[in-house]
């Protein structure tokens, strides 16, 4: 006697659905899954350039001395002094190259006022072979500064002996905060910028839905990724 196996299948119909719904899980899972992906790829990348400048201030300072009695009389004085001891690929003094000319940076809103670099060309930059640039933006000799006060009166500030921008992504328009973070040198070492405020002034000057009329947007993002260990700002 034959055996006989039945045979199954799904429908046309069976099969559709099953389609709808493997779409409809696809739109809510892809997107989260690539904000988290991005996120951690700007924390590995930030974290990197805080440890690359870190270890080469502690370096620099006991071959040096203390920084406050580094000659910085331009920028190119404190790259000299720090790519001593980094793996640098690429030198761009004052000259194209390193980072696109016509690079857009702007805040983490995507506004190009106050957070904007200038002509890119003029600056001193320096890249590695990960695509990560440096951009050495000022410098003060002494690490002291003489500034306009409120009332008109000049006076003088201590603890800053210059900034380095770090360009992490070369994303046409570059934001603060995420592409490019901006660091402090100080006489104790190399920090992000504003790591002396307090937690929530560091979370409303890093959020991309924040304005005001400096659009300072992005600027304390590092110090967030510095104690919180995250960039949630992006997508929160």
């Amino acid at each position: 006697m034959a055996n006989y196996k039945s045979k199954t299948g799904f429908t046309l119909a069976e099969v559709l659905i099953t389609l709808a719904i493997v779409g409809i899980v696809a739109a809510l899972t892809i997107p989260n899954l690539i904000l988290k992906y991005q996120e951690k790829q700007t924390v590995t990348r930030f974290k990197w350039v805080y440890s690359t400048l870190a270890n080469a201030f502690t370096m620099a300072v006991a071959e040096n001395g203390a920084p406050e009695n580094w000659k910085l009389n331009d920028p190119q004085d404190m790259a000299e002094i720090l790519s001593k001891y980094m793996k640098v690929s690429e030198k761009c003094y004052y000259k194209k190259g390193c980072l696109p000319s016509d690079l857009d940076a702007v805040s983490l809103t995507g506004q190009s006022r106050y957070s904007t670099v200038g002509n890119l060309d003029l600056h001193v930059k320096e890249r590695f072979n990960n695509g990560i640039v440096l951009l050495y933006t000022s410098v003060r000799n002494g690490c002291v500064y003489n500034y306009i006060d409120e009332d008109g009166t000049e006076k003088q500030s201590s603890g800053n002996c210059g900034v380095i921008a770090a360009f992490i992504t070369m994303n046409k328009t570059n934001r603060l905060g995420l592409d490019r973070f901006n660091f402090t040198v100080t006489p104790n070492g190399i920090l992000p910028n504003y790591y002396k405020y307090g937690d929530d002034t560091i979370r409303q000057l890093c959020t991309k839905n924040w304005t005001s009329s400096e659009n300072t947007n992005g600027s304390t993002c590092g110090e967030w990724i510095r104690r919180w260990n995250n960039a949630k700002y992006w997508y929160d």
